[in-house]
């Protein structure tokens, strides 16, 4: 009787273990690059939705496939093409992103004023090989990375 309620216990809790968020851990192909600092923001999933980790005053920072999603964040330090631009308040969003079996594909634009969007980052993840390519604010080529989830271990 005791197992049986133990087994019980256990196939009831897989579905809450199953929905618990799993962390994207990406790191460099090339350990020699420097400039290969990491997905920024990093990307986690959360019950079927493509979430990222970066502290949001107001909106919300998960999106489902093909859908839409926009936050705002205050201070974010800008640093564009290794020139520091100050402190400012910004406004992110992601827009149609795919989020499949196969594919993890999304960009991230900022905005000053939400209105006027630009690209911060352009990330493509293929989940059956782990392999992922970063384009961050406008490189060519983008930094490869070698990725896998990580999650609550039953």
């Amino acid at each position: 009787m005791r197992n049986t309620f133990f087994a019980f216990t256990l196939l009831c809790s897989l579905p809450v273990l199953a929905s618990e968020p799993s962390l994207i851990v990406c790191e460099p192909q090339n350990t020699n690059d420097q400039s290969a600092t990491g997905i920024w923001p990093a990307p986690y999933l959360s019950k079927d939705k493509l979430c990222l980790d970066i502290r949001a005053d107001s909106g919300d920072t998960c999106v489902s496939n093909g859908q839409s999603t926009n936050w705002f964040t205050e201070a974010v330090i800008v640093d564009i093409d290794g020139q520091p631009q100050g402190r400012d308040d910004t406004w992110f969003r992601v827009v149609h992103p795919i989020i499949t079996d196969k594919t993890i594909e999304y960009k991230i634009e900022g905005s000053r004023d939400n209105k006027t969007w630009g690209l911060v980052s352009h990330v493509s993840i293929n989940r059956l090989s782990g392999q992922a390519v970063d384009w961050l604010i406008g490189e060519h080529g983008g930094i490869s990375y070698q990725c896998h989830l990580e999650g609550r271990k039953i």
